[in-house]
């Protein structure tokens, strides 16, 4: 392996409302138009969305944001899913959705050129910055997420 590919990291900066995500590739495993094809259940929590059909099988969907604490609120243009590759090992779950408000778009980080900036917030592990851009950005911490719905019974959508 090259020392350019161990110092760079293939990732995508991922839009939502107000806030930014970084992401590398490998976390996700398809950008799909945002449509729930199974609702949310009465009391589950307003950062569930419910659940999406991808693939033959029921997505968990969340708004980030929400879980977080924000207000959940309609996506600025047109929504769109994000499915990620589940890292839990939970048997049966292999992936789970974030609804996201833009398209992503695809950079290469250099080791170095990332940085600490702010405070990490709920579910994520890190607000970050890159060296050329001003946008902060959070890491999301994807094991966390699928642990807070696996807490509320989501990950899998009750029998029909």
């Amino acid at each position: 392996m090259s020392s350019d590919a161990q110092e760079t990291l293939n990732s995508l900066i991922i839009p939502l409302n107000d806030e930014t995500l970084l992401l590398p590739n490998v976390a996700v495993a398809e950008l799909v138009g945002y449509r729930i094809t199974r609702p949310a259940p009465p009391g589950a929590p307003q950062w569930f969305l419910g659940w999406s059909l991808w693939r033959e099988q029921q997505v968990p969907m969340v708004d980030f944001e929400a879980m977080q604490g924000q207000p959940l609120q309609a996506p600025e243009g047109i929504p769109r899913g994000l499915v990620l590759n589940a890292l839990g090992g939970r048997p049966g779950i292999s992936f789970i959705g974030l609804r996201v408000g833009g398209i992503p778009r695809s950079r290469r980080v250099q080791r170095g050129e990332l940085s600490a900036h702010g405070e990490a917030s709920v579910l994520s592990v890190q607000s970050v910055r890159l060296a050329d851009d001003a946008l902060d950005m959070l890491i999301p911490d994807l094991p966390a997420i699928e642990q807070l719905l696996d807490e509320h019974q989501l990950l899998r959508p009750p029998a029909a």
